[in-house]
């Protein structure tokens, strides 16, 4: 009896389990992943200098390690050349998710536009590193000159490599209107040499069909890395398939979706050259309030008064308005009361980095050395609600009170529902900051033209 049957799965499952897409002994792969790495470590020096602060190179170090022989170093290597493709051709693209936006090594290589390390000056000319410890985002320090009388460069949002996890089988991507034919051969052309690649077409219902011929929908396109041991059951380079065979028999091989956003008119070359200053923000706050975008119709939630009555804020502040928008339960009856009795705004439980960062700080040296694991399981529950759905464990709550989590704080986790990552809300605003100055930028030069 075939081993299949024995194991009541199918061929192509047994085959996949047996070679993966990308088999670990294969010598190819393993020159490609020392191709990323290199890369990223030229760049990482090209930045930061040949003599690294431990904290940087260690940060580096322990990335490549929990990498190694993972798919989502290739994918981040994909990236990185797409984004350099995208940059000569004034495109724009933005990962979907949260695990790219925790790695060094992907920011590096110019796969997210997220630096996780913590909030830093660092001196194009000399190199210098200055690490910042009373703020949350490197944008929000102020301007400041390097002893040898350059301007400091300033980045860093504070993300731990533990937010990484889980080390994601695909990727997808959201991009410019009009990219999608670039973004099809860069894929191709980075894979086609260690994997056979697929294009996957879902099946689409009639309602669906009769949107798209309204254009009201966005033009999607999905592809899969089959295993060459595979493929061959696979025949023709495109496979029409209904969503149900999609997720039972497609849904584990690594996968790309790419969205191709009409409304996207973002431009690599025009935000990567915008510096975000203190001044930059306080404008921002004032147009966004303007244009309403601290409200979300379909969500039925609006920050936008309470963001009218702020005299200034910084990016921080930003950030945590647009978590209490993305969240559920982290403002209504939560936050907003909290904040009405005098907790700072950035202080509010709003993402789950920072949730993570001061938990860990709470809890490191006291309970235990490096508690890392203990505190990404207990913001996990936090992200998935379940201490607001079942109620906080007792030896969970009394742990926190004895490390001197406030009550308040406390309270505040039991009421969350669901908390949105960190590193998704720092790419939207960043963008939309950047195209914020890089709009008024262009019509200020206009009217100075004429």
């Amino acid at each position: 009896m075939k081993l299949a049957e024995v194991l009541d799965i199918g061929t192509d499952e047994l085959l996949a389990c047996k070679y993966d897409t990308f088999n670990h002994k294969r010598k190819d792969l393993f020159a490609m992943d020392e191709k990323i790495i290199s890369k990223a470590e030229l760049k990482m020096k090209e930045l930061y200098g040949e003599q690294l602060p431990i904290s940087i190179s260690n940060r580096f170090k322990t990335e490549e390690l929990m990498l190694k022989n993972q798919m989502m170093l290739r994918w981040m290597g994909f990236l990185g050349e797409l984004h350099d493709r995208f940059c000569e051709e004034d495109d724009f693209f933005l990962v979907r998710g949260a695990q790219m936006g925790a790695s060094f090594i992907a920011w590096l290589l110019g796969a997210t536009n997220v630096n996780p390390l913590p909030a830093h000056y660092y001196c194009p000319k000399c190199k210098k590193i200055e690490f910042i410890s009373n703020v949350k985002c490197g944008l929000d320090a102020p301007d400041k000159k390097c002893s040898c009388g350059v301007a400091y460069e300033k980045d860093g949002f504070g993300i731990d490599a533990i937010h990484m996890y889980p080390l994601f089988g695909g990727c997808d991507i959201n991009i410019s209107d009009g990219a999608m034919e670039l973004a099809k051969e860069c894929f191709k052309d980075y894979f086609c040499e260690y994997s056979e690649i697929r294009e996957i077409k879902i099946q689409k219902s009639e309602a669906e069909e009769e949107n798209i011929n309204k254009g009201q929908l966005t033009n999607v396109v999905r592809y899969i890395l089959v295993p060459r041991e595979v493929a061959v059951q696979y025949p023709g380079e495109i496979l029409t398939l209904s969503p149900e065979e999609y997720f039972q028999k497609f849904s584990k091989f690594e996968r790309l979706m790419i969205v191709e956003d009409p409304q996207e008119h973002s431009s690599f070359k025009e935000i990567e050259n915008i510096k975000i200053s203190v001044v930059n923000i306080q404008d921002y706050l004032k147009y966004a309030v303007e244009k309403k975008k601290f409200k979300i119709d379909y969500l039925e939630k609006d920050l936008n008064e309470f963001a009218s009555k702020l005299l200034s804020a910084s990016f921080t502040e930003l950030l945590a308005i647009e978590g209490c928008l993305h969240g559920t339960g982290v403002w209504e009856e939560n936050g907003e009361k909290l904040y009405i009795e005098g907790i700072p705004l950035s202080e509010l439980i709003t993402n789950r980095e920072d949730a993570y960062t001061y938990l860990y700080s709470k809890l490191n040296g006291k309970c235990c050395d490096n508690p890392s694991g203990q505190v990404y399981e207990i913001v996990k529950g936090l992200q998935k609600g379940i201490y607001a759905g079942k109620g906080m464990p007792a030896d969970l709550e009394q742990l926190l009170l004895e490390n001197e989590v406030p009550d308040w704080y406390i309270d505040s986790m039991k009421k969350i529902h669901y908390i949105f990552p960190k590193a998704h809300l720092v790419t939207y605003l960043k963008r939309d900051i950047g195209n914020y100055i890089s709009t008024k930028r262009n019509g200020e030069a206009l009217v100075q033209k004429y």
